[in-house]
């Protein structure tokens, strides 16, 4: 598990403000799912959010993309109030949501396309993405031809393609196994340095959190808070066996337990 450059961990407090979620609620009915949560982030950073298993990390997400309307509070991006078609918001789910029929190349375009981006650009930015990561020989085959992680590879591509305002991703290795899941989290962080996107991740694995992020938010059980958050102030590229890897991965699981 080894990404390449240093952190930029440092650098947080320098950057202005991307994200802010002020007081946000969401209820279903009578049952409050998340309650009362606020936090900010910074441009190009990369969150990571954990949580116990059904704190409703999805829905929070949901939220967060505006598919979902908040019971009270906003979110807040770049000083406006989050719009879909004003902010581009990009996802990565963690079932590949490549198009069958379209080519790689054109699984990669097919964002662009649907933002109206001009030709010339769209194959400037297509060309750009594929070299970075490393699709360029599989451009011109279907999904049926590659592996799962070179699906996943191309969903995370067709995002980064559009140059995000903020990348929403909920846990995009859930299902691969750990060898593949450890080699593109390292290109995951490779491409987020390359194009210093903000960054919000889902995940139930702690070490991921450890590994990727640069600040972990722990959410509590149902009705859903912030209980902490924790800066991940090591630097890169990391190794899960170091000690002060494992007393960071010690405290966001200690932060999770709600019993």
């Amino acid at each position: 598990m080894q990404s390449q450059g240093k952190g930029r961990e440092d650098m947080t407090q320098e950057r202005n403000d991307k994200i802010v979620v002020k007081n946000l609620t969401k209820r279903f009915g009578d049952l409050t799912v998340l309650d009362d949560i606020n936090f900010t982030v910074k441009e190009g950073e990369f969150l990571v959010i954990v949580g116990p298993t059904g704190c409703g990390k999805t829905t929070f997400l949901n939220l967060l993309s505006t598919l979902y309307e908040p019971t009270e509070g906003s979110i807040i991006i770049d000083g406006e109030p989050a719009d879909p078609i004003k902010h581009n918001i990009s996802f990565v789910f963690q079932e590949p949501s490549t198009l069958p029929w379209r080519t790689v190349r054109e699984n990669i375009a097919y964002g662009m396309e649907v933002k109206k981006f001009p030709k010339d650009r769209i194959e400037t930015e297509l060309n750009k993405v594929m070299d970075i990561v490393g699709l360029t020989e599989c451009a011109d085959l279907y999904p049926n031809q590659i592996s799962a992680s070179m699906e996943q590879r191309v969903a995370i591509a067709r995002a980064f393609a559009v140059n995000p305002d903020l990348l929403l991703m909920d846990e995009p290795y859930g299902q691969l196994d750990v060898k593949l899941r450890f080699y593109l989290e390292d290109e995951l962080v490779r491409i987020w340095k390359e194009f210093k996107n903000t960054i919000i991740f889902i995940t139930h694995n702690v070490e991921e959190a450890v590994y990727i992020a640069e600040r972990v938010l722990v959410l509590t059980n149902k009705p859903t808070t912030v209980k902490t958050s924790i800066p991940i102030d090591l630097p890169r590229p990391r190794n899960y066996l170091d000690d002060d890897f494992v007393e960071l991965r010690k405290q966001v699981t200690d932060a999770i337990k709600w019993w």
